[in-house]
């Protein structure tokens, strides 16, 4: 399953919610690649941005976090796009 940019939309209680939904539909051994706006991106403008530990948190239970690496997110307003977390997430 890949996410582009809805994680970073989410408040806390549409997060937890998001990722138990998440998790009643993909198999155990199932892969979810998200790309959301990163906590190292400056400035104001856009969703809120996401932090590493937020990102293990919401996933915390029925999931591995493989990884989380630095990436970014292209978008038509900036030519330097956004900078964000590209995570690899198996549902255990």
């Amino acid at each position: 399953m890949l996410d582009c940019g809805l994680f970073h939309v989410l408040d806390d209680g549409d997060r937890r919610s998001f990722v138990d939904n998440l998790r009643a539909v993909l198999q155990p051994g199932g892969r979810y690649f998200m790309l959301c706006f990163s906590d190292r991106q400056p400035g104001q403008f856009g969703p809120r941005r996401i932090t590493q530990d937020e990102i293990r948190a919401s996933f915390d239970e029925g999931w591995e976090v493989d990884s989380i690496k630095p990436a970014k997110l292209d978008i038509r307003i900036s030519p330097d796009g956004i900078l964000a977390w590209l995570a690899r997430i198996r549902r255990t």
